[in-house]
């Protein structure tokens, strides 16, 4: 598995131990130390050793996530069809939270690769539908959002 993979996995994995929503935009999501504490002390729980540059992927990825938040779940709740946002697996959750952050406000990662991301990311952790759920709602989040 290359780093970049693991890195988003590691992303994935701390924000579903935290079991989302675990945190307030405006408190948490601007205490870079505080973040930087907890990202360490998950690494150290589940002997996670990253690189300098995938650390600083990694910290960069939660922070915009826990900035983006509110953000993130209205473009999701917007895609999801016939389902309420808090009726969707964890995993799924999880998984669209992170990649809708890359999609929308990141976009250092072509298109293509973040939704292969988390499609496999949804084999990895999630049920047999997880990826064609994923993918779905990426791929229209990826039409509609991005070309505005």
């Amino acid at each position: 598995m290359n780093k970049k993979r693991e890195s988003r996995e590691f992303c994935f994995q701390y924000f579903f131990h935290l079991q989302l929503p675990i945190f307030s935009e405006e408190k948490n999501a601007t205490d870079e130390k505080s973040i930087k504490e907890s990202i360490q002390e998950f690494q150290e729980s589940t002997n996670t050793l990253l690189g300098d540059e995938f650390n600083t992927y990694v910290f960069k990825q939660i922070k915009n996530t826990m900035l983006n938040y509110s953000s993130i779940e209205a473009i999701i709740e917007k895609y999801l069809k016939n389902w309420k946002l808090n009726r969707i697996s964890r995993v799924d959750h999880t998984t669209l939270l992170l990649a809708v952050n890359e999609l929308c406000f990141d976009k250092d990662t072509p298109v293509g690769i973040i939704i292969n991301e988390a499609i496999e990311i949804s084999k990895k952790f999630g049920s047999e539908e997880s990826a064609s759920f994923v993918n779905g709602i990426l791929d229209n989040i990826a039409k509609n959002e991005l070309n505005e």
